[in-house]
């Protein structure tokens, strides 16, 4: 994964990272860490996983259940 600057209004507004949105994933790799970027409001939603795997998972847990 290439060089990616959280403190950017990119992920600050979190717009357009959905992939159903034509945007290439809201799964993010943060410090050795992954994390989820919130697609609607902006910022992150979840974070801390292990890994991408794992942070797929919770999202598509969540998208389940809604």
């Amino acid at each position: 994964m290439g060089y990616a600057q959280y403190g950017s209004p990119f992920f600050k507004s979190g717009k357009g990272c959905a992939k159903s949105e034509g945007g290439s994933g809201c799964v993010v790799e943060k410090g050795g860490k992954w994390a989820i970027l919130n697609n609607k409001k902006g910022g992150i939603w979840r974070e801390g996983f292990n890994s991408k795997f794992e942070a797929e998972k919770a999202l598509a847990a969540y998208h389940a259940n809604s």
